[in-house]
Protein backbone atom coordinates (compact mmCIF):
# COMPACT_ATOMS: atom_id res chain seq x y z
CA UNK A 1 0.00 0.00 0.00
CA UNK A 2 1.30 3.48 -0.86
CA UNK A 3 2.17 5.91 1.92
CA UNK A 4 -0.62 8.32 0.87
CA UNK A 5 -3.18 5.51 1.13
CA UNK A 6 -1.89 4.50 4.56
CA UNK A 7 -2.04 8.10 5.81
CA UNK A 8 -5.57 8.48 4.46
CA UNK A 9 -6.76 5.33 6.21
CA UNK A 10 -5.07 6.26 9.47
CA UNK A 11 -6.70 9.69 9.42
CA UNK A 12 -10.11 8.47 8.26
CA UNK A 13 -11.58 8.95 11.75
CA UNK A 14 -11.09 12.71 11.24
CA UNK A 15 -13.49 12.61 8.30
CA UNK A 16 -16.28 10.49 9.73
CA UNK A 17 -17.78 13.07 12.07
CA UNK A 18 -21.25 13.89 10.74
CA UNK A 19 -23.10 10.97 12.30
CA UNK A 20 -21.66 11.69 15.71
CA UNK A 21 -23.26 15.16 15.58
CA UNK A 22 -26.73 13.72 14.99
CA UNK A 23 -28.91 11.07 16.54
CA UNK A 24 -28.35 8.71 13.60
CA UNK A 25 -27.00 5.22 14.15
CA UNK A 26 -25.74 4.32 10.67
CA UNK A 27 -25.21 5.59 7.16
CA UNK A 28 -28.09 3.41 6.04
CA UNK A 29 -30.40 5.22 8.46
CA UNK A 30 -28.99 8.53 7.20
CA UNK A 31 -29.83 7.52 3.64
CA UNK A 32 -33.38 6.55 4.60
CA UNK A 33 -33.82 9.88 6.41
CA UNK A 34 -32.58 11.87 3.42
CA UNK A 35 -34.90 10.00 1.05
CA UNK A 36 -37.83 10.59 3.40
CA UNK A 37 -37.14 14.30 3.55
CA UNK A 38 -36.96 14.51 -0.23
CA UNK A 39 -40.23 12.60 -0.65
CA UNK A 40 -42.01 14.83 1.87
CA UNK A 41 -40.82 17.92 0.02
CA UNK A 42 -41.83 16.49 -3.35
CA UNK A 43 -45.25 15.61 -1.97
CA UNK A 44 -45.62 19.12 -0.57
CA UNK A 45 -44.93 20.63 -3.97
CA UNK A 46 -47.44 18.33 -5.67
CA UNK A 47 -50.03 19.01 -2.97
CA UNK A 48 -49.65 22.73 -3.56
CA UNK A 49 -50.58 22.19 -7.21
CA UNK A 50 -53.88 20.62 -6.15
CA UNK A 51 -54.52 23.22 -3.42
CA UNK A 52 -54.15 20.73 -0.58
CA UNK A 53 -52.21 22.25 2.30
CA UNK A 54 -51.40 20.03 5.24
CA UNK A 55 -48.19 21.93 5.81
CA UNK A 56 -46.84 25.46 5.67
CA UNK A 57 -43.92 26.81 3.70
CA UNK A 58 -42.10 27.05 7.02
CA UNK A 59 -42.49 23.28 7.44
CA UNK A 60 -40.81 22.75 4.09
CA UNK A 61 -38.07 25.23 4.97
CA UNK A 62 -37.44 23.44 8.28
CA UNK A 63 -37.18 20.07 6.53
CA UNK A 64 -34.75 21.42 3.97
CA UNK A 65 -32.66 23.00 6.72
CA UNK A 66 -32.53 19.66 8.51
CA UNK A 67 -31.59 17.91 5.29
CA UNK A 68 -28.73 20.35 4.76
CA UNK A 69 -27.38 19.42 8.19
CA UNK A 70 -27.64 15.72 7.34
CA UNK A 71 -25.38 15.93 4.31
CA UNK A 72 -22.16 14.22 5.43
CA UNK A 73 -19.70 16.76 3.98
CA UNK A 74 -16.57 15.47 5.69
CA UNK A 75 -17.39 11.88 4.72
CA UNK A 76 -17.94 12.94 1.11
CA UNK A 77 -14.59 14.70 1.14
CA UNK A 78 -12.97 11.50 2.41
CA UNK A 79 -14.64 9.44 -0.32
CA UNK A 80 -13.35 11.88 -2.96
CA UNK A 81 -9.83 11.41 -1.61
CA UNK A 82 -10.19 7.62 -1.65
CA UNK A 83 -11.56 7.75 -5.19
CA UNK A 84 -8.66 9.92 -6.37
CA UNK A 85 -6.21 7.28 -5.08
CA UNK A 86 -7.62 4.80 -7.58
CA UNK A 87 -6.49 6.96 -10.51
Amino acid sequence: MKRKEIDLLENSKDYFTSLSKMDIESYRQLGFTLHSILRVCQSAILAKEYNIHLHTDLDIYNLLSLMEKLIPDSELEFLDEVYSLSD
